[in-house]
């Protein structure tokens, strides 16, 4: 999560300087979608009270980790909206909202307004009917060769048929729904260095410069799924990728569709990796897809139902119980088959959190805090520790300072060391978070549901 730097001087600048310096990998969710922190000198160690720079009270919660660009980290409220916050000292610079109402046009609005009263006529219609063939359908469970309700039966689906499909064309911009755990504002930010683009979960994607100005918004497409939406979006070959119901490339610099590929939907972010040198997209549901046009190069090759891949060295790891590594072919084609390097099967439960992929390990832990570690280049557990930290463990594995921090929803972190063999460093509490923990430098930043923290000595 992301905080500010209350320093001076000579101090401040060296840390500016080396925050700026690093900016450029760090272009998103888990900075680059890793969850590793290089040349990072985090702390260990923290309370609400100790090792505490700075903090700042925010307008809403949100599931989003921040997003550090020069001197400023972007962060996301629900129910979507977007904060700019000084690194220096935490002062929120700006907000902007991202409802409906905010990135339509003063037409579309009015189109929205009359189609909301038409619904509402619409309803009015709907529900006697609606009630009329509930008491005839009851009725014809009883007497079901009755001729008289088999014909009010048809004459009913037949009246609400039309009235329906015109309700929904009414609904176009109704915000769909979610759950209270994921809300709106799961996803986070991400940056090509120069502007900020930010999705939520109404379906909003948006663009803003660094001093707030909105360059461009529009409806991408709803989310349907009733658990609400949390995959981020990514940059990868100078276009913005979003997986909302499709995975969908954006002209960055005016929003414009370049293309959309279908691929089922899933709450974990597609990540980028590269065949040689094409660019492609791999997404949870185990689809890859190519950068420059949309082709579709395999698909289905894995899939995850709620974390993201971790893509290494050609490998792509889907890790849960069941995951698997496979390797990309070494040149692209029209259609690859990805070879598979193994199969594993860990502690069987959700895996919210992504994993880490360091020094031929594979680290991933379970809802429940079931810590595994797994040999990277066969797919064996090397061992396994139960985390006792209570709370469902949504935040993904991250590494930094050469110490894993991994953390529940209850606001606690272990930090661990990583290697072979289980050995805990410290044991941290804080407000309750859902995001993923940002490093830069010697500062640790974490939007917890109500502050932004920025940790260090």
């Amino acid at each position: 999560m992301i905080g500010r730097l209350l320093v001076s001087g000579i101090v401040l600048t060296i840390l500016l300087v080396a925050s700026n310096s690093l900016a450029g990998t760090l272009t998103g969710w888990r900075g680059d979608s890793t969850g590793v922190y290089p040349e990072t000198q985090p702390p260990t160690t923290w309370t609400t009270e100790s090792n505490v720079v700075w903090k700042t009270k925010l307008p809403g919660h949100s599931n989003a980790s921040p997003l550090l660009l020069g001197d400023r980290l972007f962060v996301c409220s629900e129910p979507a909206i977007l904060a700019c916050v000084s690194v220096k000292d935490g002062t929120i610079l700006w907000m902007r909202t991202n409802a409906y109402p905010d990135v339509l046009s003063a037409e579309d609005m009015e189109k929205v307004k009359a189609a909301q009263t038409k619904a509402e006529t619409l309803r009015a219609q709907i529900k006697p009917l609606r009630e009329e063939a509930k008491k005839n359908a009851e009725a014809l469970k009883k007497t079901p060769d009755d001729a008289a309700l088999k014909t009010t039966s048809a004459d009913l689906k037949g009246k609400l048929a039309p009235l329906d499909e015109e309700l929904k064309r009414c609904t176009t911009y109704a915000v769909p729904p979610t759950h209270e755990v994921n809300g709106y504002s799961t996803p986070t930010p991400t940056t090509d260095g120069k502007a900020v683009y930010v999705l939520f979960g109404n379906g909003v994607v948006a663009c803003y410069d660094v001093d707030g100005s909105r360059k461009w918004a529009r409806v991408v497409e709803k989310p349907t799924q009733g658990w609400g939406h949390s995959a981020s979006p990514v940059f990868a070959e100078g276009k913005l990728i979003v997986h909302i119901l499709k995975v969908t490339a954006l002209n960055p610099a005016t929003g414009a569709i370049l293309w959309q590929t279908a691929s089922d939907s899933a709450w974990g972010s597609p990540v980028e990796a590269h065949i040689g040198d094409v660019g492609v997209i791999v997404t949870a549901s185990g689809d890859i897809i190519r950068v420059v046009d949309g082709h579709k190069l395999a698909q289905k090759v894995a899939g995850l139902a709620y974390c993201a891949p971790v893509v290494q060295n050609g490998i792509v790891y889907f890790v849960q119980h069941g995951g698997k590594a496979i390797r990309l072919p070494s040149a692209a084609a029209e259609t690859i088959q990805p070879e598979t390097v193994w199969t594993t099967k860990p502690k069987d439960d959700r895996y919210y959190a992504s994993p880490v992929v360091q020094d031929g390990l594979v680290y991933a832990v379970t809802q429940h805090g079931d810590w595994s570690v797994i040999d990277a280049a066969n797919g064996q557990i090397v061992y396994e520790h139960k985390l006792d930290l209570g709370g469902t463990f949504y935040p993904s594995v991250t590494l930094a300072g050469g110490f894993f921090f991994v953390s529940s929803d209850n606001g606690k972190t272990l930090v661990l060391q990583a290697g072979r063999e289980y050995k805990e460093v410290a044991r941290n509490s804080l407000e309750a978070f859902r995001s993923c923990p940002v490093f830069i430098g010697q500062r640790a930043y974490v939007r917890g549901m109500d502050h932004l923290w920025c940790l260090g000595k």
